[in-house]
C-alpha cells in the first residue's frame, strides 16, 4: 500500500492542553472549507482495524481498569492490571 504524502505542522503544546488534548490522547484530523480540525474522537466504535497492532493508536491507551468500556479490550494483554 502506498503512503499518502504528509506535511508537518507545528502546534504549540499549550493550545492542545487548553483544548483538553494531551500527548497521550487519540486524535483525529478532518478538513472543512478553509480549516484543518484536530480533535479527539467521541467514540472509537467506527475505528477500522488494519491489523497493524504495533502502530495502533488504541494500543497506547492507558489502562483505566474499565475493561468493558476499553476500546482495546479485545486485544488487551492484561499489562494494565499489574500497574
Amino acid at each position: 500500500m502506498a503512503s499518502e504524502p504528509f506535511i508537518l505542522v507545528s502546534v504549540p503544546l499549550e493550545m492542545f492542553l487548553e483544548a483538553g488534548i494531551n500527548t497521550e490522547s487519540i486524535i483525529q484530523v478532518s478538513a472543512r472549507e478553509g480549516k484543518i480540525i484536530i480533535d479527539t474522537p467521541d467514540t472509537t466504535e467506527d475505528y477500522v482495524c488494519d491489523r497493524d497492532c504495533d502502530d495502533c493508536p488504541l494500543n497506547a491507551v492507558p489502562c483505566e481498569f474499565d475493561c468493558e468500556s476499553c476500546p482495546c479490550e479485545a486485544n488487551c494483554d492484561g499489562r494494565g492490571l499489574d500497574e
